[in-house]
């Protein structure tokens, strides 16, 4: 397989006049994920292109001359994560590199919309009306994720309005994943702009405008979520040895970091007028045909949490 699959000459409108394309990140060693992805999302109204990741367990020094890192705890940890207090490992980092790759070849095309995807992602009823409505609409710069991880209950928010017969909302707790997200090329942008040498997980950069300062906003319940295949990118048992070391002190500056970023949060969702948290509700998170079955995802999502 080719690093990236050719952009066609010809580009197809979505819904609404403007252009979109969806972005999957697919290693080489995993035909059968691309397959999946193909089945999902390759019949819809927008052209589907795969964008090869790197794979950390063959090209480890590939996948740090992206962002021009070093491994500074070799042989498994680029270097410190302050978020999560903990080493911050190589198979994260291709992770993250993922989604670099993928901003950099939509930027590189003439779509002005993206939907970026993970392998394991998989549409769920709803999604081609919630992006319909979603390019009809004046987004700025923002995030749309798409995705969520099961949650008994359901999120307090700050609605928005409707996008198909889903809700859009500004959430105001922290949604992890990053299988399934929107975004405009103004926020493709900030987002190279701001990676720098960020040590987080791409979902902890995505979620949080302490990174990026842009509009993130969810559409509640999901259109997209995960299949739960095992992940391909797990860390190996030798290097999660590893990632246990710690250093005194550091759980304060972890509690400090995550105290920034959930303020940040809240600012960026209220759009600096405090006063609007007083109009949050609840909002559903899951489908209703949420299938108890797709608890794989839910595990795999733990045990990367627990990781991290």
């Amino acid at each position: 397989m080719s690093n990236v699959v050719p952009l066609p000459g010809l580009v197809k409108s979505a819904p609404g006049g403007r252009p979109l394309g969806l972005f999957a990140i697919n290693l080489d060693r995993s035909p059968d994920r691309w397959a999946e992805i193909e089945r999902g999302f390759g019949g819809l109204a927008w052209p589907l292109h795969r964008v090869a990741g790197i794979d950390a367990r063959q090209n480890p020094d590939e996948v740090l001359a992206v962002r021009g890192l070093e491994m500074r705890h070799p042989p498994f940890a680029v270097g410190w994560n302050a978020r999560r207090n903990r080493l911050f490992m190589v198979t994260e980092e291709a992770c993250f590199v993922g989604h670099v790759l993928a901003w950099r070849v939509f930027l590189a095309s003439d779509f002005e919309h993206a939907i970026i995807l993970e392998d394991d992602a998989v549409p769920q009823d709803g999604f081609e009306g919630a992006v319909e409505e979603l390019l009809a609409q004046d987004l700025g710069a923002a995030i749309v994720k798409l995705e969520g991880i099961y949650r008994p209950g359901g999120r307090k928010v700050l609605p928005l309005g409707k996008v198909g017969d889903r809700l859009l909302v500004r959430s105001l707790r922290p949604v992890s994943g990053a299988a399934g997200y929107l975004i405009t090329r103004s926020a493709a942008e900030r987002l190279l702009e701001r990676t720098g040498s960020a040590l987080v997980p791409a979902d902890d950069f995505l979620w949080s405008p302490a990174w990026h300062g842009l509009k993130v906003l969810d559409v509640a319940p999901w259109v997209v979520m995960q299949s739960g295949a095992e992940s391909v990118i797990a860390t190996s048992r030798d290097a999660k040895k590893t990632r246990r070391a710690n250093l005194p002190g550091r759980s304060v500056l972890m509690a400090l970091k995550r105290m920034q970023e959930r303020l940040a949060l809240l600012w960026s969702a209220c759009d600096g007028r405090p006063w609007r948290l007083m109009n949050a509700t609840m909002a559903q998170w899951a489908p209703e045909d949420y299938n108890k079955v797709n608890s794989k995802a839910v595990a795999a999502e733990d045990r990367r949490s627990s990781n991290g």
